[in-house]
Formats: structure tokens, sequence, C-alpha cells
């Protein structure tokens, strides 16, 4: 057991798609675990360019499973001592010997029957198949398709990062080798920026001008919003929370700033202004009191 980092690392995914299927999407990746036998407690985060899951332990392979196997009904299996036809096919459909079948009670009759071990595969065997199917459940709204493969997602993936403690997962998505490098805000480098262990993940995006949890993106505007009323005295900041988590969801640093339009435009109803600031310019709309101001944050 080690701890398991995944990032799935894409161009800007869009907003809408985003913030709709942000409440389903751990618990879709979830599923896709549990379906390929893996039940390990997991974090989900994600920036307009990231998913990441991060299992604090998730093994080397899967646990070993039995599967129980039902053949014919024992009068069915045995006459005069000898094993039937039925009772060979059966056998040979298990991959042993007739003596090495057992029998069991289905349905109130007496049944041949197998218990199969199957072994467990190993991580870079299951990877690749959890992370398609999770991919494939996601509803982001309209897919792309980039790349003379036809691949398809919501938008093109250019960067996945699986590492099992200090060790690189082998394993290919959409035409992407897996590695340990991830990418940092574009205002900060364009180059990989390398990750020898897990512990470090965090802190490379951090010093990289990326803030990986959406929840501290959130605190930081709401931070800046305070500081933007305490400079100027009588301003208030419509908080609208929609708004609020498309600016979390496209963002990676949130820095709120204070701007200004000419004052003329206020002849226009407010409710004109303050639809165009929030659905066209993803802008929050400042008031003195109840009245409209021309500044936006």
């Amino acid at each position: 057991m080690k701890p398991l980092l995944i990032e799935i690392g894409v161009e800007e995914l869009p907003a809408n798609g985003l913030t709709k299927e942000l409440e389903f999407a751990a618990e879709k990746y979830r599923k896709s675990c549990l379906d390929h036998g893996i039940d390990e407690p997991f974090s989900f985060d994600f920036t307009p360019r990231r998913l990441v899951f991060l299992h604090k332990s998730f093994p080397e392979r899967q646990r070993d499973r039995t599967e129980i196997l039902y053949g014919p009904p024992l009068e069915n299996a045995v006459v005069n001592g000898a094993p039937t036809q039925a009772a060979i096919g059966f056998a040979k459909k298990c991959g042993v010997a007739f003596d090495q079948l057992g029998s069991s009670d289905q349905k109130g009759r007496k049944v041949l029957s197998y218990e199969k071990v199957i072994a467990g595969k190993q991580i870079d065997e299951i990877l690749v198949d959890i992370l398609t199917s999770f991919l494939a459940s996601l509803n982001l709204g309209k897919t792309m398709r980039w790349s003379s493969e036809n691949y398809e997602f919501s938008r093109p993936v250019r960067n996945l990062v699986v590492l099992h403690g200090d060790q690189v997962i082998n394993c290919e998505l959409f035409g992407v080798r897996s590695g340990n490098k991830t990418f940092v805000h574009r205002m900060c480098s364009f180059e990989p920026q390398l990750i020898t262990h897990i512990d470090q993940y965090e802190q490379i995006l951090a010093d990289g001008g990326v803030i990986l949890n959406s929840a501290k993106r959130r605190e930081k505007i709401l931070a800046d919003f305070a500081v933007i009323e305490q400079a100027h005295k009588g301003f208030v900041i419509e908080k609208d929370a929609d708004l609020l988590d498309e600016v979390v969801a496209i963002t990676e640093y949130p820095t709120a700033l204070i701007g200004r339009f000419d004052d003329h435009f206020l002849e226009l109803p407010a409710e004109v202004i303050i639809t165009v600031m929030k659905s066209h310019k993803r802008y929050f709309p400042v008031f003195n009191g109840e009245k409209l101001t021309n500044s936006f944050v």
C-alpha cells in the first residue's frame, strides 16, 4: 500500500459543464474504482486545467477474489457412479478435473459447483480502465475531437501524472503517456515541473501560482472582496453564489481587482448592466447602498 497521485492535465475545461458535474465527479470515480475491485478513500481536487485524485494508500494489485460457478444438478451429473457428459463439460469449463468439483444448494437443489480463485491484477493493468471508465461517465457538455486518432473528451488531454509512492505507473490515456511532471500557472512557467514524491505535489503547484483546492480559491476571492470593501467605504460587492462558483472553476490563482466603466452607461437599466457583467464578463457588480455604481470586481 502506497499513496497514489493521479493528475489528468487538460486544456481549460468549460466552467458551466464543470460546475454542474463537480458534485458527481468524485462518486463516479469511486464507482469506477469499485467496479475494478478497489475501495480506498481518496480526495478530489480540480482547477480548470487538471482533475486530481489522491489516495493516501492504494494497493499494488487488486485483492484476489473468489467466484462460484454452478453446474448441472447432481442427479444429472453422475450415472452409475460415472460422470455424465454434462458433468465432464462443466469440469472442462472450470478448467479442472471432475473430482475437483464440489456441490452446493442452488434454489433447493443440489448442483455441481466450483469455487474459482481469480488472481488480482497489477495496478498498471487496471488504472487505464478505471480512468477511461471515469472520464467516459463525465457529462461536461459538448465534446471535442483532436489528433488523427479521433480522441473525444470535453477538452484535449495534454498531460498525465500517475505516481504510486515515488514510482511512475506506466499507462496511456488519449495517446498521452504517464509521467511525473506537472505544469504550473502559465504566468509563472511553461516548463514541466518534476515531482519526485507525491508529498511535493501541492507545494510545487503553490510555488507555481496554482491553488489546487477549490475551497481555498473561494476563500481567497472572498478575502480579496473584504479588502476592496474596506478600502472603498460604502462599496458592497454582490457576491452572487453561482458566479462565485464559476469564477472558482475557471481560475487557478484568483486575484480580485477593482475596475470602472464610464458612468454615463448607468443611464441603462441596472438589470441590463448586471446581466452583461455577470453573464458575459464574469464581473461582480458593486453597489453603494442599494444603488449600482460604475465599479465592478
